[in-house]
């Protein structure tokens, strides 16, 4: 069987299995940055104005100085700017709102733990409320709804999110019905061994200090649903099923929301409850074996069977063995296996699968009914963003953030496009030369959102049948490309296209 080809012009479709992904030359990328329409000039001038700002890394290169932020050679895919891939989903279809206000994170948090050397010193997390302002977060999450939908009004955004979903999913043009359930997904992958039987986060590790999703954005989500949407709070399921919700967050939560359900799967106690897996297998495998030997298929966790509606409150970040995790990785903690290590053969793993045209997991998790159909909205936690699964969190170097916390909410009704942003922001940011990140900048990170973007990107004698009943998932989930150019951070919509991602820019201040 044949590769499948580009029915477009202009789309991406990767490099063969175990080939080597297309390249261009330096040259060709520094002559491509030039000729963008950037007043380079004035937007540095701009930037510097706001002080303390050093040099951008691909500065020097326009001017024909001698840094290296570029390589000789780059991944073709990765750098070529407004070349959409895929057809928009949502109300404004493409639409990815980012709303950053640097004033919600503190920039003197030190997180980090306490090491039993000093008697005084004072154990300084990012979770903590010193460090998060509530008030900012719910202002910024607020933002992002109705921008998301277009709408003035944050009840008629809800209203627009609700009805334009159940249309989606051949429901008709119906709200919220009270009594449907909401699982509310969250990202504690380090809250397993470290965690104690009284769900204590233990103050002298590392790992609990990791970045996930953040307990302050879980209590806007919440307030949100509860006093906005008019969501019952017996109807709401938080948590992250594999693991739990350490004893300081939940604390937070059940102190407002006591009716809500908290998940645990170390037993039905200290206020939470524990969700059993399906009794069939939900997830199915597209590669069939050929690429993850021990997978096949997976049982899901009941609470998402049961839910009528997701909500994936994932963390920005990298990671180690995929490149990235975004809202896609974290349904590996949807599947009930006690671990997921069955599924990382089909990331970005091992020099031969580096690049583009390979088989990607997550392709099947974003097409499934289940980890993809059910997403009430997309949104991605990037209040206090890292390197990796088990990394602290990194304060960004490039503009706006000025070395700084991430401090933005990402939000957008398409799971192609927002994960599409997020690696812009990511692969821009983990280049510079003070902290480069190999895995994040590797060839072939974005591989799964070029083949969900379109089927004329999936791998030779690949069809991807994630529901088990023989029949393909849409040809397209969304829309892929790369802004023009890490500066002003702008999309094919952006420049007065009818095709391809609209980047809303919601900038606050206090």
């Amino acid at each position: 069987m044949e590769k499948n080809k580009a029915s477009k012009k202009g789309s991406q479709s990767g490099a063969s299995a175990g080939s080597r992904p297309n390249m261009i030359s330096r040259r060709k990328v520094l002559k491509g940055l030039i000729l963008v329409p950037v007043q380079w000039s004035l937007f540095l001038s701009a930037v510097r104005a706001q002080g303390n700002v050093r040099d951008l890394p691909w500065e020097n290169n326009l001017k024909g100085g001698t840094d290296q932020w570029l390589p000789d050679l780059l991944p073709e895919d990765l750098y070529i700017p407004n070349r959409p891939v895929g057809t928009g989903q949502g109300i404004m279809p493409g639409r990815v709102s980012w709303v950053w206000n640097p004033s919600c994170t503190n920039p003197a948090c030190a997180n980090k733990p306490v090491t039993g050397a000093n008697p005084a010193e004072k154990y300084d997390a990012w979770f903590m409320d010193n460090n998060t302002d509530q008030k900012i977060l719910d202002k910024m999450l607020l933002a992002g709804l109705c921008s998301m939908t277009g709408k003035e009004n944050v009840n008629d955004a809800w209203d627009a999110v609700f009805r334009f979903h159940n249309r989606k999913r051949g429901k008709g043009s119906v709200p919220y019905s009270k009594g449907e359930k909401i699982y509310i997904k969250l990202n504690r992958t380090t809250a397993s061994g470290e965690i104690g039987p009284d769900y204590a986060r233990p103050k002298e590790k590392l790992l609990p200090l990791a970045c996930e999703t953040s307990p302050h954005l879980v209590i806007s989500m919440l307030r949100q649903l509860v006093n906005v949407a008019g969501v019952p709070q017996e109807s709401i399921y938080v948590g992250d099923a594999m693991r739990n919700i350490y004893q300081d967050e939940y604390i937070k939560y059940h102190s407002e929301f006591p009716r809500v359900n908290y998940l645990s799967s170390m037993g039905a106690t200290h206020g939470r409850i524990t969700c059993g897996e399906s009794k069939k297998d939900l997830i199915f495998y597209s590669d069939r074996k050929s690429v993850m030997g021990n997978a096949g298929s997976d049982k899901i966790y009941t609470v998402l069977e049961e839910a009528e509606y997701l909500i994936n409150l994932a963390a920005m970040k990298g990671h180690g063995l995929a490149g990235i995790t975004l809202c896609a990785k974290n349904h590996f903690g949807t599947q009930s296996r006690r671990s997921a290590a069955h599924l990382h053969p089909g990331l970005n793993t091992g020099g031969n699968r580096k690049g583009y045209g390979h088989y990607r997991v997550l392709v099947d998790l974003m097409g499934n009914k289940y980890t993809g159909d059910k997403n009430l909205f997309y949104i991605l936690d990037a209040l206090w963003s890292g390197t990796d699964w088990n990394g602290l969190p990194v304060k960004f170097l490039m503009p706006p953030f000025n070395n700084h916390w991430s401090s933005s909410l990402l939000l957008s009704l398409d799971p192609v496009a927002i994960e599409s942003v997020a690696y812009d922001f990511l692969r821009t940011e983990f280049s510079y030369p003070e902290h480069t990140v190999a895995h994040i900048i590797d060839p072939g990170v974005d591989d799964y959102l070029h083949q969900a973007a379109d089927s004329a990107n999936w791998p030779a004698g690949i069809v991807y049948t994630p529901n088990g009943d023989g029949i393909p998932m849409p040809k397209s989930l969304g829309v892929h490309e790369h802004w023009n150019n890490p500066a002003d951070k702008l999309y094919s919509r952006n420049l007065g296209k009818d095709s391809g991602i609209e980047l809303v820019k919601i900038f606050q201040n206090g």
